[in-house]
């Protein structure tokens, strides 16, 4: 027996290698063209699957019980991260603005290393970035296997996304030598430690943890069990088939350099 979602995903999985192995028959004969005085006028013949659309024929064998279903686990923490970050971001700036505005030496720090304030949306943007990586990446630490929320070990680290954050755009020239680079960095963890140890960061991280307990306990699932196999399935009357209609489209995607910075660069895939 075999769970529905491994067929479908092996049926999707077989269309993405036929393209590959389309391509990879192109490479080879581009060879050919490319040393031949007349083939080389012509364009190298390459296949393009757009579209398929699929009727597959199947019966259920039965629908038993999973006691843990980790990608609905992860997808509803994601959500739930997603969520509470951005309300941790919201209170972040709030927090660093005020202390800002009641003391003039904080803003005069801040300014002399960063060129964005905490009133700007770029900021934002990627604070609420590099905090949502930070919980993603580290929720297995976060977590244990009964759902418990280390909010200690989540407040300890919590300063480096934001500090991250702030120095993605720093000033240019103060960080061009390594001591220039760590008295940016002790300047920006007296900025961000304060206000990530307020007590209304703590409230929000800490708001995390009775749905995160949740969501690990009901994380319980049903499997789908088919039969496929034609010999099977000519045994059974029509009653018993069971039809699914799965149309796919191949996108084609190409490596690309994307800037996201002002001196950074990184290769991404996006759509050809």
């Amino acid at each position: 027996m075999a769970d529905l979602q491994q067929i479908v995903g092996a049926i999707l999985r077989d269309l993405a290698k036929a393209r590959f192995s389309a391509d990879l028959y192109s490479r080879s004969i581009s060879r050919y063209y490319e040393n031949d005085y007349l083939l080389r006028r012509f364009p190298v013949p390459r296949a393009d699957v757009e579209e398929v659309e699929l009727d597959l024929k199947f019966s259920i064998a039965g629908v038993p019980d999973s006691e843990v279903n980790h990608e609905s686990q992860e997808a509803n923490a994601a959500v739930l991260f997603e969520r509470s970050v951005e309300r941790l971001v919201a209170t972040f700036l709030d927090l660093a603005g005020r202390r800002e505005l009641d003391d003039d030496a904080l803003a005069a720090t801040r300014k002399k290393y960063i060129s964005k304030g905490f009133t700007s949306t770029v900021l934002r943007i990627e604070m609420r970035q590099k905090v949502l990586r930070y919980f993603i990446e580290s929720y297995t630490h976060l977590i244990d296997d009964n759902g418990n929320f280390n909010l200690d070990m989540a407040l300890a680290d919590l300063e480096r996304p934001f500090r991250w954050a702030l120095e993605q755009y720093a000033l240019d020239g103060v960080a061009a030598t390594e001591e220039g680079e760590r008295e940016m960095k002790q300047a920006l963890y007296g900025l961000v430690q304060p206000v990530v140890a307020h007590a209304d960061i703590k409230k929000v991280v800490a708001a995390m943890g009775e749905p995160i307990k949740t969501i690990w306990q009901g994380n319980s699932d049903a499997r789908l069990e088919i039969m496929v196999e034609g010999g099977q399935l000519s045994q059974l009357g029509e009653a018993a088939l069971s039809s699914l209609k799965i149309k796919a489209v191949v996108r084609n995607m190409v490596w690309t350099e994307v800037k996201v910075g002002d001196h950074v660069t990184r290769h991404a895939l996006t759509s050809e």
